[in-house]
This record gives structure tokens, C-alpha cells and sequence, in this order.
């Protein structure tokens, strides 16, 4: 079964760059673009992984990170920003980043060699 993967950006092209840079290697990529959104999806979705920047319009890390957590309890999260990680917010990838170096983390993260 492949891995679902919850992406949660508001800069589009981002969302586009890692669905398809995902998609591409097997992973199920739902992409949103904003927290609303996102705890809707998680809500009719069991996701493994969720990729969500930092700074997000109208919505904190911390009750976007709660709301996920309640609705899937095993998920996993991997932070993205432009701006330097936050202390305590890890795993953590600063934009712009190479897409190997997100494949392999996404990886490592959800515990595969090569994905499902």
C-alpha cells in the first residue's frame, strides 16, 4: 500500500514542486494550502507523514500540529520553511531545498529504504 503523505504550504509552487517530486517515487500526496484544509483532509485520511511549513497565514504550528496528532495519532511531521528552523521543531528542511535531500528525509522519517 503506498505511504499517504499530507503536504501543507501556502506558496503554490511548492505544493506542486514536492507532489510531483513525491509522487514520482510512489508516495500518495494530498496538498493543501492552508490549516483549515489541512485538518479537514486529516479528517478523511489516514496519512503516515504530514510536510507542513512553518508559517502558515492564520494558523499556528502548534494547534495545526494538536489537531493532527487527535485526528491521526500515528502521523509524522516534517517542517519546511524559508527562515530558520525554531528550536524544538524538528525534523526540519529550509526552503529552498534540493528534492533528493526531501525524498531521502521523507525516507527516513516514515522508516523505508525506497517506498511502497
Amino acid at each position: 500500500m503506498r505511504k499517504k503523505i499530507l503536504v501543507v504550504d501556502d506558496e503554490p509552487v511548492i505544493l506542486t514542486a514536492i507532489d510531483r517530486a513525491l509522487s514520482k517515487v510512489g508516495y500518495d500526496i494530498t496538498a493543501v494550502r492552508d490549516g483549515n484544509s489541512c485538518l479537514e483532509a486529516l479528517s478523511a485520511g489516514d496519512f503516515s507523514l504530514v510536510i507542513m511549513d512553518l508559517h502558515l497565514p492564520g494558523s499556528s504550528v502548534e494547534e495545526l500540529v494538536a489537531g493532527a496528532v487527535a485526528r491521526c495519532p500515528d502521523v509524522k511531521f516534517l517542517y519546511i520553511s524559508g527562515s530558520q528552523a525554531r528550536e524544538g521543531v524538528l525534523p526540519f528542511i529550509q526552503k529552498p531545498f534540493r528534492i533528493n535531500d526531501m525524498r531521502d528525509l521523507v525516507r527516513m522519517i516514515i522508516g523505508e529504504s525506497e517506498p511502497n
